[in-house]
């Protein structure tokens, strides 16, 4: 037949499994903050804790507290 169609479904998984982590602060003191990333990108990884530590101040802002 002319009108066959083919249909790829293709499944991309644009951030692989992050398996390093590194934990800043303590529960006591605004929160402890827990940040997921791959050591081999320190680059991305900073990205990751400067992104995680201004969400952390806003929500220490939010609760109308101190992070």
């Amino acid at each position: 037949m002319d009108n066959e169609q083919v249909i790829t479904i293709k499944k991309v998984v644009e951030t692989p499994l992050l398996q390093d982590s590194i934990e800043i602060g303590t529960p006591g003191k605004g929160g402890a903050l827990k940040i997921h990333g791959d050591f081999a990108d320190p680059a991305g990884f900073e990205t990751r804790i400067r992104g995680a530590m201004k969400l952390r101040a806003l929500a220490g802002d939010l609760l109308g507290g101190s992070a």
